[in-house]
């Protein structure tokens, strides 16, 4: 009897089966739950992003960054003395983003760079444009303040006024693991008051869209004709010496997102140097030109290897144009220079540690526009002679880094580094002939 009565059931359950217009308003009443929930979500996502947008318009958000550092250095003198010495330094960075707009944000690094046991700078260390980059005291230096303002169809125009970013540019980024900045480094690395205006892509129409072309356009100042307010009869006269400005423009005529070319041109008036007497002085003008070919990932698919390295090749010319009768250079002809710069960094197994080498060569009269030294030891990028550089940037947790670097430096001439004057003369008697800086730091970064 039991069983009759549940096959009942089964059937009368059967035939009381909704029916495909039933199903089909089921359908149609779960879909507009769904849709409603989406609504939902996008809204949340929406407000969020008001949320966020408002945060950015009223605040400024910070970076903090802390990286601890030794340095060996080794210098061994054409006279054959040796020098070496162990450097310890703390430099410490506090970056603030603010985005006012959707045209307009601001950015400003504010860097403390001290050498162990140091608080008093030695001569030029605390030059407008090298502070930052010398590792001496413990004060508090303004390293970036300017703002980038996007104008014109699209935001296709950028102009920013400021201590814009001009240290670190690559390839010299690729050793520290940075973001890289504007100037390409192997021709200006150096600390730069200024303004910039920027064409990117969308200005050059076709060329724009199927090459990447962009322009960037720059000027700055590096040293000023002010006498000061309390050096003068009259506050803020002219010095005897004209200021020393700069400008130029970075060309990229191709930019694909993976191969790229880049052009550098830039033009300094009034560069100043020691004189015969010993005097800082005005010299004369000077030109650089800088051509780098870069691969962010080398071929397509050939394995993950290749996919993930970063190369490049950089020529740099440099030309000096001293006034009638002064030496620039230890000259008082015009004087030529070049260099050759190659590198690549790659990936070191499936990890997110990376390793990397850089060969730069550089001429008798190459002068690269740096002050900020990459290297303690010495620049490789200004090197006259021949620079070999190897490193490993490993990952120990997240924004928590470590780097071992090994740079050694083989001079052919002196001046590489010194002012524009006598002191950059490359024919001395006796110089830093060989060089190295074998360095290890650990890296905070939030």
């Amino acid at each position: 009897m039991k069983r009759l009565l549940i096959s009942a059931v089964a059937v009368a359950s059967l035939f009381a089966a909704p029916s495909i217009q039933d199903l089909q308003k089921q359908i149609k009443d779960l879909q507009t739950q769904l849709k409603a929930v989406k609504q939902s979500t996008q809204d949340t996502a929406d407000s969020l992003q008001k949320v966020k947008a408002a945060h950015y318009e009223d605040h400024i958000n910070f970076h903090f960054g802390m990286r601890t550092s030794l340095d060996y250095l080794y210098y061994k003198m054409k006279n054959g003395d040796k020098y070496t010495n162990n450097i310890l330094s703390n430099r410490v960075r506090l970056t603030g983003l603010a985005k006012v707009s959707d045209n307009l944000k601001a950015t400003l690094m504010i860097e403390a760079n001290n050498m162990f046991g140091m608080n008093t700078p030695a001569n030029y260390d605390n030059s407008n444009w090298t502070a930052s980059e010398t590792p001496d005291d413990s004060n508090l230096r303004v390293k970036e303040a300017f703002f980038n303002y996007f104008f014109g169809e699209d935001g296709n125009y950028m102009f920013s006024a400021g201590r814009r970013p001009s240290v670190g540019g690559y390839p010299a980024n690729l050793r520290e693991g940075d973001v890289p900045t504007s100037p390409i480094a192997h021709l200006v690395n150096l600390e730069f008051d200024g303004f910039s205006l920027w064409l990117r892509s969308g200005v050059f129409g076709s060329l724009g869209d199927d090459y990447g072309t962009n322009l960037k356009f720059c000027f700055g100042r590096g040293i000023s004709s002010s006498q000061g307010k309390f050096n003068s009869t009259a506050p803020y006269i002219k010095s005897k010496n004209p200021s020393n400005d700069m400008g130029g423009f970075v060309f990229v005529p191709y930019n694909d997102m993976q191969y790229s070319v880049w052009w550098e041109n830039i033009w300094a008036w009034h560069v100043e140097g020691y004189d015969k007497t010993g005097n800082m002085n005005d010299l004369g003008n000077y030109f650089g030109s800088n051509l780098i070919f870069k691969a962010d990932g080398i071929g397509d698919g050939i394995s993950d290897f290749l996919d993930d390295t970063k190369a490049f090749v950089s020529f740099a010319f440099t030309q000096t144009n001293p006034d009638n009768n002064k030496q620039m250079l230890g000259s008082t002809d015009s004087k030529i220079g070049y260099s050759v710069w190659i590198g690549a960094d790659m990936p070191v197994g499936e990890s997110d540690d990376r390793m990397g080498v850089n060969i730069v060569r550089g001429s008798k009269y190459y002068r690269a526009m740096t002050y900020g030294e990459d290297t303690l030891a010495g620049s490789i990028a200004a090197v006259r002679g021949l620079a070999i550089d190897a490193y490993y940037n490993k990952k120990i947790v997240d924004h928590l880094t470590a780097s071992f670097r090994v740079t050694s430096l083989n001079y052919d001439n002196a001046g590489s580094e010194a002012f524009f004057g006598i002191a950059g003369n490359p024919n001395q008697s006796n110089y830093v002939e060989k060089a190295l800086d074998a360095r290890a730091y650990i890296r905070y970064q939030f």
